[in-house]
């Protein structure tokens, strides 16, 4: 009987101790859930109007089920559908309706990935030293077909396509060109930079590059010089942070002001169109702060609107026509943060910020008033924007996604 009773107190013991364990176990399912529920990892994708550039509107938003890092992914257009990466899927949303997005299917990949590019029926998408091939010539159905990529040593920083090849800048300030084919990506060469430091540009040459060189740093030389010849420039350098292109603009990240002010090199000279002939540092913050002064979040007095220069150590300077004056005081970044973002569309530029604002500015030099208008996401942390003809679409974080970060 003694050891009947022993082996039954063990046994009771074991089962005891399963049941404690599967309970605690049990429990911290329930936290874990409570906690997702809490803060959901989610990505937030929205559509503005844009048709009337003075008075963008917000459309519609739609929750995606996967998270987004802030900076580190990107939205694409492709006819109807939008690209979306989050850290390791890509999905793929119908924008046929822009009132009504669709989510309508997912690609997972076996890591994190970042930014991506279409290049006709595909999407070329990266990892942190990958590139992957994916197949949507059915976009309800992508295909991951091959994948291609640097040493593992190595990391990408940046990366661009331009007809049937892809221009890769990595972390050790080399350049790789791979060939796109309808099922594979092909390494063609690696080259180096000549000088890192003073990359302001890389022309893309079919199967070669050509690099742009700063090498005296002034003015002229930067918006005449350097820049001349511009056709087919990637959207890539050593120097500016986002560098953004289209037929007619150039727009940088600034080198001085970092986050705060862009550099646009504007209008090509219509007598030497392989010419810019205009250079201008545009500090976005405080034409922002003169565009809510002079519509209504700060009163002036009755009479002609003002105009706003912005000056040195955070002050702005407004002087009308009849000689009135007034400056206005602000501190960095407290109204619109850091930019995530810009894009280039006609004659206007979009660009995104961390406190959830998105700014419309005219690249056009010769109209007096620059900043057209700015619409606030609300709670949103955009990290990227794709721009359409009459909408622009955008990709962010909830804000409690990012507390902590």
């Amino acid at each position: 009987m003694h050891r009947v009773f022993e082996k039954s107190s063990f046994t009771f013991l074991i089962v005891m101790l399963t049941v404690t364990l599967n309970f605690g176990c049990v429990l911290s399912v329930i936290e874990q859930h409570e906690n997702t529920d809490e803060k959901p990892q989610q990505t937030i994708f929205t559509v503005v109007d844009t048709k009337d550039v003075k008075n963008p509107s917000l459309v519609n938003s739609i929750q995606l089920p996967f998270r987004s890092g802030l900076n580190n992914n990107n939205v694409i257009l492709s006819d109807k559908y939008a690209y979306v990466t989050t850290e390791t899927e890509l999905l793929v949303i119908d924008i046929s309706n822009p009132k009504q997005p669709l989510y309508q299917t997912s690609i997972s990949f076996p890591e994190k990935i970042g930014k991506a590019h279409v290049s006709n029926d595909h999407v070329v998408v990266a990892s942190k030293n990958k590139f992957y091939l994916v197949d949507c010539s059915n976009p309800l159905q992508p295909v991951l077909q091959s994948k291609a990529g640097l040493h593992h040593s190595n990391a990408i920083s940046e990366f661009d396509i331009n007809d049937s090849y892809l221009y890769v800048k990595d972390v050790n300030n080399y350049l790789h060109i791979f060939q796109l084919t309808n099922d594979t990506i092909l390494p063609i060469k690696t080259v180096e930079i000549e000088l890192p430091s003073g990359l302001v540009a890389v022309k893309a040459m079919g199967a070669d590059v050509e690099q742009i060189q700063l090498k005296n740093k002034t003015a002229f030389e930067y918006s005449r010089v350097d820049l001349s010849n511009q056709t087919d420039l990637l959207e890539f350098n050593c120097i500016h942070q986002i560098m953004r292109k289209s037929n007619d603009y150039l727009v940088f990240a600034s080198r001085r002001y970092t986050c705060r002010d862009i550099t646009i090199v504007l209008d090509k000279d219509r007598d030497r169109p392989y010419l810019w002939n205009w250079l201008e540092e545009y500090n976005i913050e405080a034409n922002y702060l003169a565009h809510l002064y002079l519509t209504g979040e700060k009163k002036l007095p009755e009479g002609i609107p003002t105009n706003a220069y912005h000056g040195d150590r955070n002050k702005i300077q407004f002087v009308s026509q009849d000689q009135w004056s007034h400056t206005i005081d602000y501190e960095p970044f407290q109204l619109l943060g850091f930019y995530t973002d810009f894009q280039i569309k006609h004659n206007y530029l979009y660009v995104t910020y961390t406190k959830g604002v998105i700014t419309i500015i005219n690249l056009k030099t010769t109209d007096s008033d620059r900043f057209e208008s700015a619409i606030s996401l609300k709670s949103q942390l955009p990290s990227s924007i794709a721009v359409g003809n009459e909408h622009v679409y955008v990709i962010a974080s909830p804000e409690e996604n990012n507390e902590g970060q």
